[in-house]
């Protein structure tokens, strides 16, 4: 089996694993107890608060953790709601972002304040855009990180944005755990009422991103081979598909090495998706979670490309290791280019196949 789809969600990380297991068995108290064994849990949040904030440079007040990024999304575009007059969203959000603007966006505050969403790298695409250029002359601003967080250097005291977000089991960190950074903590506070935080799944996603973040630029190095590898070959096999975005060396400020793109012409992508899953080849046509939805991808066309290459566009997406059972505690974290070059050299044989079969079809 090659798995390929490391966007929709990725293997648990061994230190993630190895932190989630240590705090479950010895902190089991509730945070927001007053007592010594809630206080015991709530110290492990913190400290995992803390673990965020190096990683992301913010302060540690201003890291929440949430379920996952669509909940972030919807506490972070509720504030907005709250204190803009209007906010522009971009057309390339995810589902998480738009599906809930879409409700909000009222118009009637009093407020004077504009504000803007940006996401900061394509989930489909890899894209990754400018997010001073894009958040000029708005007052208010909110960046869905998902896509980057642990994967790409984010700077959030030196930035001017207001809300970013992001959720762990993008980078290794178990499902059910994200973070939604606020620049005004009380800007939240004042206005939702948080579940009970979980010190375990904290520790987890805290570990996952330090580790990702001390490794940024070996892993992003590693990725970067394997993702120009892929789309070369599928290339040199297939000369008429055609790639959505860039390859990653020498456009390394423009584009992520853990997402590619590509478009096979005359090829229905679900179609497609189906037949590599049946042969052991993980993929997707998109987001996770509009991978059932037949119609062409609002962000591929939002983005500028035609309904025809939205309709057979595929997404192949990495991680800087390619067999989840090769522990990243190992000596080398797992690290492993010439097994890995196999790997995405068998991908590509099993998609060449599989287009050829379809046309042949």
């Amino acid at each position: 089996m090659i798995y390929l789809d490391h966007a929709a969600t990725s293997p648990l990380l061994q230190c993630a694993r190895t932190a989630f297991n240590a705090v479950s068995t010895s902190v089991w108290g509730n945070p927001n107890s007053v007592h010594s064994f809630g206080q015991s849990a709530r110290k492990a949040i913190e400290a995992s608060r803390e673990t965020v904030a190096q990683c992301l440079n913010c302060e540690p007040d201003q890291v929440f953790f949430v379920s996952s990024a669509t909940e972030a999304c919807r506490i972070a575009l509720t504030a907005m709601d709250d204190i803009c007059r209007v906010f522009r969203v971009s057309g390339v959000e995810h589902s998480a972002v738009s599906s809930i603007a879409e409700c909000m966006l009222r118009g009637w505050q009093s407020s004077d304040l504009n504000g803007r969403v940006q996401i900061f790298t394509n989930n489909e695409t890899g894209t990754i855009y400018d997010l001073d250029a894009a958040f000029t002359e708005y007052d208010v601003k909110f960046s869905d990180c998902t896509a980057a967080m642990g994967k790409q250097k984010i700077n959030f005291r030196e930035s001017s944005i207001d809300f970013i977000c992001g959720s762990g089991h993008k980078f290794g960190a178990p499902i059910g755990v994200g973070v939604l950074i606020a620049r005004t903590p009380e800007a939240i506070t004042e206005h939702f009422h948080f579940g009970t935080p979980s010190a375990p799944l904290a520790a987890a996603f805290s570990s996952a991103l330090e580790f990702r973040t001390n490794l940024m630029n070996t892993f992003a190095g590693a990725t970067g081979l394997l993702h120009d590898r892929l789309i070369d070959g599928i290339m040199n096999e297939i000369p008429d598909a055609h790639l959505n975005g860039c390859k990653y060396i020498g456009h390394e400020e423009e584009q992520s090495p853990y997402i590619a793109n590509m478009s096979f012409p005359g090829i229905e992508n679900h179609a497609l998706v189906l037949r590599l899953a049946a042969d052991g080849l993980m993929v997707s046509s998109g987001a996770a979670c509009s991978s059932g939805d037949n119609a062409p991808s609002r962000v591929l066309l939002a983005s500028g490309y035609s309904e025809e290459r939205a309709r057979s566009a595929i997404r192949f997406s990495f991680d800087y290791k390619l067999v989840p059972c090769e522990s990243d505690m190992s000596h080398n974290y797992g690290l492993n280019l010439e097994r890995d070059a196999r790997i995405i050299d068998e991908a590509v044989k099993i998609v060449a196949q599989n287009v050829r079969e379809m046309r042949g079809v």
